[in-house]
């Protein structure tokens, strides 16, 4: 037993005493510390210093031009009777509309610069109700979606548009979109 014992205090002994353990200890916290205060000054750095960057990216990014972000979010607050059918659906709630673009009493949007957009719907029906709508460029389908009994149907696209080009959402069949807020239409200029 005493054999094990002074082996043990042995080992322990170098451990501690080994010279390049503890270098290398004073290294790490070295590096430590470092890390830390590089950590503190990236979270400090000046926020309109990092826009005014991302703003110079996105000009040179736009050929020069100044880029002026377009994106459109809105939902419907409450149901719309499309009985009517062939009607635009006219999303009320509007969450953003930056560049101006999206008129929440028509439901219509109008791309206020040439560019590519994403266009994305997402519709809910009530109960034993069924719906089938289009999303439209100019007038012409981009893409459909249908839903039934309590459900969802969506569609996106990736398309170009100019200045001035018509978007909407319009309902082909159907007798309610449901509202609280779960149908919505959104837009976002990607290029």
């Amino acid at each position: 037993m005493n054999l094990y014992f002074i082996l043990f205090f042995g080992f322990v002994g170098v451990a501690v005493a080994d010279p390049n353990l503890l270098e290398l200890q004073r290294e790490l916290n070295d590096q430590k510390q470092r890390l830390d205060m590089l950590e503190k000054e990236l979270r400090n750095k000046d926020k309109t210093e990092m826009q005014s960057v991302l703003s110079a990216l996105l000009t040179k990014r736009a050929g020069g031009v100044s880029y002026e972000g377009v994106a459109f979010s809105a939902t419907l607050s409450q149901t719309f009777d499309s009985s009517g059918h062939n009607k635009p659906i006219p999303f009320d709630s509007v969450k953003i509309n930056a560049g101006n673009g999206y008129s929440p009493s028509t439901g219509v949007f109008t791309a206020p610069n040439d560019g590519v957009y994403m266009l994305y719907t997402s519709l809910s029906v009530n109960g034993d109700d069924a719906l089938h709508a289009e999303l439209l460029k100019n007038g012409v389908t981009q893409c459909q979606c249908t839903s039934t009994h309590y459900g969802t149907g969506s569609c996106m696209v990736i398309i170009p548009l100019s200045t001035g080009d018509t978007v909407l959402v319009k309902d082909v069949f159907g007798v309610h979109v449901r509202g609280s807020h779960l149908s919505t239409f959104n837009g976002l200029m990607i290029l």
